[in-house]
């Protein structure tokens, strides 16, 4: 049985199962969108990580993004 959360946004409460990491507005464009269930690939996730890698540690050298967060990534 999936248990679910409720979660807010501009267009009310909406139920999300309690093991997914994503809030309303994901909820409601997987109802109103059918748009498949191609995921995607590892490689891209990997590749935007870096470039968020890259910003932090630029902007922590700039004194825009405290050491903390920083090694957040």
């Amino acid at each position: 049985m999936v248990k679910y959360r409720q979660e807010t946004d501009s267009l009310g409460t909406i139920d999300v199962p309690s093991d997914k990491y994503y809030g309303a507005q994901t909820a409601r464009s997987l109802i109103h969108f059918s748009i498949g269930q191609e995921k995607m690939p590892i490689e891209v996730i990997r590749a935007l990580a870096l470039i968020k890698k890259a910003a932090a540690l630029t902007n922590a050298e700039l004194k825009l993004l405290s050491e903390e967060k920083k090694n957040g990534f």
